[in-house]
């Protein structure tokens, strides 16, 4: 794959691995192991992941660059 895409495969498997679990967690503590648990845990975590996505690909470069700029590092060219 070209690494011009590095950054939105990252993004993209940032907002999962976050979303995804925090839906579990979530309808765990609020709906519970009954009937419907799982297609509530599977609606959540679309819904989370849908909107984690584009979320993560503007707040991770954002963060990075803030990082950078607290920690000196230069910017890639």
């Amino acid at each position: 794959m070209n690494s011009k895409y590095y950054n939105i495969v990252l993004s993209c498997l940032a907002a999962v691995f976050i979303s995804v679990p925090m839906a579990l967690i979530m309808v765990i503590m609020n709906y519970g192991f009954k009937t419907g648990f799982l297609l509530a845990f599977l609606k959540s975590a679309l819904v989370g992941t849908l909107i984690s996505i584009p979320l993560a690909n503007i707040g991770i470069p954002i963060s990075q660059k803030i990082a950078d700029k607290i920690f000196n590092k230069k910017e890639k060219d």
